[in-house]
This record gives C-alpha cells, sequence and structure tokens, in this order.
C-alpha cells in the first residue's frame, strides 16, 4: 500500500482518537475546509486527517510525519481516548519538538480540560482530555473549543448550526481573519454561488425541458426507446448491487432481484450470481425496525434473541425462521440472556427485567430490576444473575433471581465494578469488568470460590470481549486476539488467534473458547484458536457492526449492524449448495476422477470411485438422501455407469462394452458381452431408451439393444495407443469422448499426438475431423457441441461438427472437467483453483463461478483433477464430486437462485431504495418473492 502523502501544504493538521471522534472528525475537516470557500474552488482550506489503519508500520508512521512537516497549524481534538492514544500522543510529541506550540489548537470533545494559572500549565491531576505530550509545553492558556455538547453522535452533523459555530472559531485562527470578517466573507461567497448555482439550472432547466420533450416524444413514437430504458435501468441495478455486495448484502441482493426481473439478460444473471456467492456463509438477514443493542444464541443452536434501542425484545426462530417480539418498555434493552434450549430468555433495560417463555403462558412475566445493568441465565433456565448499580452507581450488587416468579433469591455486595455476568452451569457465577479481572461465586450463597484482579489489558486502541458464559476473556491489538481462561486453573494467557481487524471495535468469543469474532473498520471476521488455525473467515455483507455473539458452540454467529441481524454459518460452503452428505470415494493420485451419472429425472445419480472398485447409488430428496452400496463384485476397473432413459436400469460399462445391469444398484440381472477389446470412454442412451451407444478409446462405436444389449452396429476405430503415453492423462480420459443427448452423434479425441478431434454420425457412422488446434476434452450440450482446446479456449459448434459458432477464451488454469446443465443454456468448466466458471452458451458470457468445497481427506496432489461434474435436466442442477469430498448439487435455475436471494435478504425493496437508484418509477408490487414475468 502507498503510504505516501501529498506534498502540497496543508493549513492544519487534525489529530483525533478514532474509535471516540471518527465520525465528528470527517464534519469538522469538511466544514473547515468548504466554510467561505469560492464557488470555483473545491476548497476554502486543506486539512490532512489521518483516516488509514492505525497498524505499527513504519511507512504509516512516515506518512504521518510528512504531513505534520506540511501542515500549518495542529488541531487536536482532546478527549480522554486520545489522551490514551499512542497515536495521538506521538502526533503532539512531534509537533512541540519541530513547530510552535502557539499554532496549536485544541477542541475538548470529551473530558476535562483545566489551566491551572499559578503553576502555569495544565493542570494534569483534573485534565482528562490532554495528552502527556503537552506537559511543560504551553507557555499560556491556549484558546480551546468546548465541544462536549457533541456527546450526542447525532447531532455530529454539517447543518448543526452550533456546530458550524464552533467550527467557524476554528478557521478564523488558522486563516487568520476575525471570526466577524469571516463570518461575512461566508455570507458573500454563499450569495455568490447562489447567483451562479440559479443561472446554471436555469439553463439546466432549459436543457432539461427540451430533453425531456424529446425523450417523451421517443418513448411515444418507438417502442425501442422503451426497451432501451428498461435496459439501462436494468443494467444500472445489477451495476449497483454489484457495488454494494460487500457491505450490505440485503439491499444488493434486492436490487439484483429487480435488475433480473426487469430484463433478463447475461448480465443481469451474472449480477444476481455474483451476489449470491459474494458472501457464502451469510445464511439469512431479517429487519428489525430498529437498532439493536444487544444479543444472544442458545446453546443449542436454534435462537436467537436480541434487544433493541426502542425497548423491544426479538426472539428469532432458526429452524423455523420465525421472529417474535415483545415490548419491555421504550427503553433501551441493556442485556439479553437465554436458557441453552432456548425455552427461557430474560432481558434487562435498567429498570425492569423480563422472562419470556418459548412455551407455556403466552404473556411474558415482568419484575422490577432497578439499576440491572447485565443479566445472565443458567443453562436450565431455572436460576438469572445480574449485575445491579445502586444509587449513583458507585456500589453494584450481585443477585440470584428466579426467573419463573422474578423473585430474588439473594444478593451480596461486589468487591469491584463489574460489567458483565455469565453463567456456564448451574452452581457458578462468574463476573468480568473488561480488563482482565474476574470473580467466580457459587450460586448456593453467593460467596467467591475464586478471583483475579490482574489487569491483563493493554494500553490503548485494543478492543475487548469475552463469551457469553463469561468463561473466557480476551482483547484483540496490532490484529492479534489473546485469550485468558476465567479460572485459577488455567495458567493465564492460551493461544489465541490472528484476525486482519487493523481498527477493532467488537470482540466476542465462542463459550468453548474455539473460535472468536471481531469487527472494526466495517469488517467481520471469525479465526479458529486452534493449533492449526487456517486462515481467518472475513464475512462481507454487513456492514459496521453493533453487537454480535456466537451460537451456544456451533459454527454460527448471529451480528447486528443498524436495524438488521444478520446469521452466518461458517460450515456453509454457498447459500447455492445443497449439501448430500454423500460421501465421494477417494482416488490415487495417477487414477481417474470419480465417475458419476445421473437420471433424467435428476433423483438418481451413481457414483464409481475413480478406481471404479468401489460404487453406491443415491437417491436424492430435498430433505433426505438413501444410499444404497453397490457391490464390489459388480464394480471393475474403469466401469463407465449409465442410466436407463426411465431411471429404472444401470448398466456398468466396462472394456469392449461388457456391460453389467442392475436393478438400480442391484441385483445383477443381466450381463452384456464385450463386443471388441478396446476400452469405453463414454456411454450414452436414445430419447426413446431403445439404444445405446459407446464411444471405444480409438474412436470406435457400438450401437447396441438396451433390451438385451445385441450389438446393431459396430465400427472399428485406429489403433489404440497408450494414452498416459500421449500426453492423455486419466483424468482427461473421462471427457475424451461424449455422446449426445439425442445418441444421434458421437465426438472423441483421438488419442494420438495430434489429439484432434473426430464426430461421428451415429446413424450414417460416417465420421470427419474437426480443424483446430489439440483438443483436451469434448462434450455436448442441447443441439451443440463443446471443444476444449489445450489452450484453454472453449468452441461452440453444431451438434454434428459441421460448423463452428463462436469461441469463448479462455486459459490454462482450468482443469478438464465441463459439464452441460440441460434446460439452462449454461456450461460449466472447472478450473484448477476449483472455480466452477458459469458460461451462458447462447452468448458466450462468463455469469460468474461457484467455488467448490475442498477435499476433507485423501492425498490427491490436485482434487480438481479428481472432480466430476454432471448436468441433471429434472431437477436444473449441477452435480460435483471431488476424491476424498462429497457430492454437492448446485441449483442453476433462475427462479431457485431469485428465490434464495430473497430468502436471505428476508425482506422486500423500499420504493426510496429504488428511487435512489433508478430514475424510472417502480414497479406496483416490489415484494421480492412475485412470481416471475
Amino acid at each position: 500500500m502507498d503510504m505516501s502523502v501529498p506534498k502540497d501544504k496543508f493549513d492544519a493538521f487534525v489529530s483525533y482518537s478514532h474509535a471516540l471522534d471518527g465520525k465528528l472528525a470527517p464534519v469538522v475537516q469538511g466544514e473547515l475546509e468548504r466554510f467561505a470557500k469560492p464557488w470555483y474552488r473545491m476548497r476554502a482550506l486543506r486539512v490532512f486527517r489521518d483516516a488509514a489503519n492505525l497498524s505499527a508500520s513504519p511507512g504509516l508512521w512516515s506518512a504521518i510525519e510528512r504531513a505534520l512537516a506540511s501542515s500549518e497549524w495542529f488541531v487536536l481534538m482532546a478527549s480522554p481516548e486520545a489522551a490514551r492514544s499512542e497515536w495521538v500522543n506521538r502526533e503532539v510529541a512531534w509537533w512541540v519538538a519541530n513547530r510552535s506550540p502557539n499554532r496549536l489548537l485544541l477542541a475538548v470533545t470529551s473530558g476535562d480540560f483545566v489551566w491551572d494559572k499559578d503553576v502555569g500549565d495544565v493542570d494534569f491531576k483534573t485534565s482528562t482530555a490532554v495528552p502527556p505530550a503537552l506537559r511543560g509545553v504551553l507557555a499560556e492558556e491556549p484558546r480551546w473549543i468546548d465541544l462536549r455538547w457533541l456527546r450526542d453522535a447525532d447531532l455530529a452533523d454539517a447543518s448543526n448550526p452550533r456546530l458550524r459555530e464552533s467550527v467557524t472559531e476554528l478557521g478564523s485562527a488558522i486563516r487568520d481573519m476575525p471570526k466577524d470578517l469571516l463570518i461575512g466573507e461566508h455570507v458573500r461567497r454563499h450569495r455568490q454561488a447562489m447567483r451562479h448555482a440559479r443561472l446554471a439550472i436555469g439553463s439546466l432547466a432549459t436543457l432539461l425541458v427540451f430533453l425531456l420533450a424529446a425523450t417523451v416524444y421517443a418513448v411515444i413514437q418507438s417502442e425501442e426507446a422503451q426497451s432501451q430504458t428498461r435496459t439501462a435501468t436494468a443494467q444500472l441495478l445489477a451495476a449497483t448491487a454489484i457495488a454494494e455486495m460487500e457491505v450490505q448484502a440485503d439491499r444488493a441482493q434486492l436490487l439484483a432481484v429487480e435488475g433480473y426481473r426487469m430484463q433478463r439478460n447475461p448480465r443481469t444473471a451474472a449480477a444476481l450470481l455474483d451476489v449470491l456467492t459474494a458472501s457464502p456463509h451469510l445464511v439469512r438477514q431479517v429487519p428489525v425496525g430498529a437498532t439493536v443493542t444487544a444479543v444472544s444464541g442458545s446453546a443449542d443452536g436454534n435462537t436467537v434473541v436480541a434487544g433493541t434501542d426502542d425497548g423491544r425484545l426479538l426472539r428469532w426462530r432458526l429452524d423455523t425462521w420465525t421472529l417474535d417480539e415483545i415490548r419491555l418498555g421504550h427503553d433501551e434493552i441493556l442485556s439479553v440472556a437465554i436458557s441453552a434450549d432456548g425455552g427461557t430468555t430474560l432481558a434487562v433495560d435498567g429498570t425492569v427485567a423480563v422472562t419470556w417463555k418459548a412455551t407455556g403462558p403466552s404473556s411474558p412475566l415482568s419484575f422490577e430490576a432497578k439499576g440491572a445493568v447485565s443479566i445472565a441465565v443458567s443453562p436450565s433456565g431455572a436460576l438469572a444473575a445480574m449485575i445491579v448499580k445502586n444509587g449513583n452507581g458507585a456500589d453494584l450488587a450481585v443477585a440470584l433471581y428466579d426467573p419463573a416468579t422474578g423473585s430474588r433469591i439473594r444478593a451480596t455486595r461486589s468487591r469491584k465494578y463489574w460489567s458483565d455476568v455469565g453463567m456456564p452451569n448451574e452452581s457458578t457465577v462468574i463476573l468480568a469488568g473488561g480488563t482482565g479481572a474476574w470473580e467466580r461465586m457459587r450460586t448456593s450463597d453467593l460467596s467467591v470460590s475464586s478471583y483475579s484482579d490482574d489487569t491483563t489489558t493493554p494500553a490503548g486502541d485494543y478492543a475487548g470481549g469475552g463469551s457469553a458464559e463469561a468463561s473466557y476473556f480476551g482483547y484483540i491489538k496490532y490484529r492479534q486476539v489473546v485469550l485468558q481462561v476465567n479460572n485459577n486453573t488455567s495458567s493465564g494467557e492460551i493461544k489465541g488467534a490472528e484476525v486482519p481487524v487493523a481498527q477493532p471495535e467488537l470482540l466476542t468469543i465462542r463459550n468453548d473458547g474455539k473460535y472468536v469474532a471481531a469487527s472494526g473498520g466495517g469488517t467481520l471476521w471469525i479465526a479458529s484458536t486452534a493449533d492449526d488455525p487456517g486462515a481467518p473467515i472475513q464475512l462481507t455483507g454487513s456492514g459496521r457492526i453493533d453487537a454480535m455473539a456466537f451460537v451456544g458452540n456451533s459454527t454460527k454467529l448471529v451480528s447486528a449492524a443498524a436495524d438488521s441481524l444478520a446469521l452466518w454459518d461458517i460450515s456453509q460452503h454457498s447459500r447455492l449448495s445443497r449439501a448430500s452428505w454423500v460421501d465421494v470415494p477417494e482416488v490415487a493420485n495417477v487414477g481417474p476422477p470419480p465417475r458419476i451419472a445421473v437420471t433424467r429425472d435428476g433423483k438418481r445419480v451413481a457414483v464409481l470411485g475413480g478406481n471404479s472398485d468401489v460404487g453406491a447409488v443415491h437417491t436424492l430428496d430435498d430433505s433426505l438422501v438413501r444410499s444404497e452400496p453397490i457391490l464390489p463384485f459388480y464394480v471393475e476397473h474403469n466401469r463407465i455407469p449409465l442410466w436407463s432413459a426411465d431411471g429404472k436400469w444401470l448398466w456398468l460399462v466396462g472394456a469392449g462394452g461388457a456391460t453389467r445391469v442392475l436393478l438400480g444398484s442391484g441385483p445383477d440381472v443381466g450381463v452384456w458381452p464385450a463386443a471388441s477389446d478396446a476400452g469405453i470412454l463414454a456411454a450414452g442412451v436414445s430419447a426413446d431408451g431403445r439404444r445405446a451407444v459407446f464411444v471405444e478409446a480409438g474412436g470406435g462405436l457400438q450401437v447396441r439393444r438396451t433390451s438385451d444389449g445385441a450389438v446393431l452396429k459396430q465400427t472399428p476405430g485406429a489403433p489404440e495407443n497408450p494414452s498416459l503415453a500421449n500426453g492423455l492423462s486419466s483424468a482427461d480420459l473421462t471427457v475424451a469422448a461424449a455422446v449426445s443427448a439425442d445418441a444421434r452423434n458421437a465426438a472423441v479425441v483421438q488419442s494420438d499426438t495430434t489429439r484432434r478431434v473426430v464426430v461421428t454420425d451415429v446413424e450414417s457412422l460416417r465420421s470427419h475431423e474437426l480443424a483446430g488446434p489439440p483438443a483436451q476434452a469434448v462434450t455436448f450440450g442441447e443441439g451443440y457441441l463443446l471443444v476444449v482446446r489445450e489452450n484453454g479456449d472453449l468452441e461452440v459448434w453444431d451438434q454434428e461438427g459441421t460448423a463452428r459458432q463462436r469461441t469463448v477464451a479462455g486459459d490454462a488454469g482450468y482443469a478438464v472437467a465441463i459439464a452441460v446443465v440441460p434446460g439452462t443454456g449454461l456450461v460449466v468448466r472447472l478450473r484448477s483453483d476449483g472455480r466452477a466458471v458459469v458460461i451462458d452458451i447462447p452468448s458466450g458470457v462468463v455469469l460468474g463461478s461457484l467455488q467448490l468445497p475442498p477435499m476433507t481427506r485423501g492425498s490427491t496432489a490436485s482434487p480438481w483433477h479428481a472432480t466430476s461434474m454432471v448436468g441433471a435436466a429434472g431437477t436444473v442442477e449441477l452435480l460435483t464430486a471431488t476424491s476424498g469430498g462429497s457430492l454437492v448439487r448446485w441449483p442453476m435455475n433462475d427462479h431457485v437462485w431469485l428465490q434464495i436471494a430473497c430468502q436471505t435478504a428476508g425482506r422486500n425493496l423500499t420504493v426510496s431504495e429504488w428511487r435512489s437508484v433508478a430514475a424510472i418509477d417502480p414497479p406496483e408490487d416490489l415484494s421480492c418473492g412475485r412470481p416471475l414475468d
């Protein structure tokens, strides 16, 4: 990253705490630059504000140092957070060492600034907002501005006249101009700008009238204009969806859906596929209508509860996707808790507490809990513990309650100021304070069983957090997460994790300590704390996180951003994939990939191991997969599975066409004899199911009657050469030949050094070669032939191989696997990195890619060269099978894509969201799940 700054001079350098003044500082910068600005200039002042990542990089400090050296004034946004910030102190120290302290301005945003007249220096005993670097530097009381009234972040808006008045005081000093003259100059400049604006608006209005008249005339006169408008709007919706998919997944999906609805073309389809694959671990989002302030998940992984800033308590069932709510009052909910089975939910708002049962009485139980700031519930839901502030908040009490009745069982005064409470079991209460100190109590009498008063957190620029049960505490600083166990039996710090969050804001830990989640700067990451953790996982599409929690010890995380909840699952490989949990046999390093065949209705799939020494027939259902093994006796080396047209019979085709006929997975009901000595590369069955066509390695064909296996036609091929010796790998053999869906044509890549493609008419048995460079693979689509060249190009020919229609450019990064999805016009090619590239054949446009799940066992050097793919016509799916992995179903139907997008977004696009993007009126019905036109 280039950390340099422009060599031009800056009028001012703004130093501030990112944690506290991250919203205010940009507003101050903008007002300084815009106030009294001539209409023809971009800014009146040039102000430097460090918005880069605060890493420990020496390159970053060099850039800041250059900016300081180029600045005329130093503006310190003073606060206790800034006073503790290592970077703010470093910037102040540089300024007082290299520039005049008289050119330092203070804007106090929080804390206190007190000048000791007797000493002639800042009173550091009472001044909490002053960095230590200013000690003994100021010769007289500096000019400072009080911005502490901006504690409410909503007031930090450029339109706030009080804020503008305060910023004007800074601007008058920087510009060396009395405040009243500066305001007068601003008014004069504003009037001048308005005059120019009115002239411009008048000219534009005249032009707009002509343009509108021309547009209206064109729309009335030409349907083409309407089509162009729809095309432009659809493409704009699609482009906006892609731009927003990393930060606001729900809106991005809704925009992509509307773009595709408006005009179904490759560009809008590509946008829809992009947003569906952009956040693979995102399960679902749901709007809640207010900012979420607290969130928790049940240990069984089925329920999430959340509190809002307008006093509502929400219960989100993850097994039914239902969202229920009750209201405590109108105050912000401070803390929520849920029992292990999700049956008991508790919440507090500082005044009252509530017990909400999932079953039983429909009305929740409310009871007084004045001063309660944090709540926990035991796993069974039988006990609740609270931290309660007494009086002015200086004293704390720990109280134990019966959630069923709301009665207090016992309470005791706390030794320290704790902020979090947890209950890992029925007999223990754990208290934590956010600094590493902790305390364990017995629920029997609230006596202390163990504790630690040690502060383990570092100084400044970190974020701390714990687990829901308070058994673990940790902090993140400089991208490193450090964990500790809150008991005396551990050895202090335990292995943490590395998470690429440079400006951490939130940290949460799973109850078993095996995973952490950290957010900051609009990013969200999950990382393992195992000895061999693997790379951290980024969760994109949510924006800035306000609250988050693991759902028990599952792989699920719930996060809250603004008025929306999002559920993530790091075990979910993709929102588009349907894991069948079908185990795919391992293959040898030099063996062919698994061989798969699917019935025409897409409901049954046969999978043979790469060495054809093991196999099974799997019946696929939306909720259940039934697997029946094929006896090893029936499965011989390099057998090719082929289903009959009606899906009743499974033929296992071997060398020379010797075929075992199975009734499903068994029993063996017949054997067809071999008709030659050649190996069989591909097999297909005619549309009427009466004929089977086998393609031999040398290019010969066998046409057989399916009722008894009798050979109806046969043509010999060229003498068979050792394929591997001629550069044709065992993986290539699975795609080196193909039979069209109607069994009228066959194609084969010759195994000699020419690698020519030979196409044969099955009826006449006449063959011809295709012109072109050496080929690698062939397959048939619906009325066309696809040829993969060695350089990666994909050629589209007519089915007979007489005319090349187009070429889709490729490269050497593709593996050999290729599949056509019937009924969609889509073909899928596998790259060597495991991405399945989806191509629209009619247009030749690449729509996007699907990342296949990796192998989970085995030693295959390149699992993607040990992967097979096939399209299922009946279910409009792509099936992929990777050695040592699982069989995965990928829906390729646009109706299913739209359904998944709508379900994940959890809401409908609003009219205002439509108008913020499109210039035409929205549809009357903007419901996401409405039927596709």
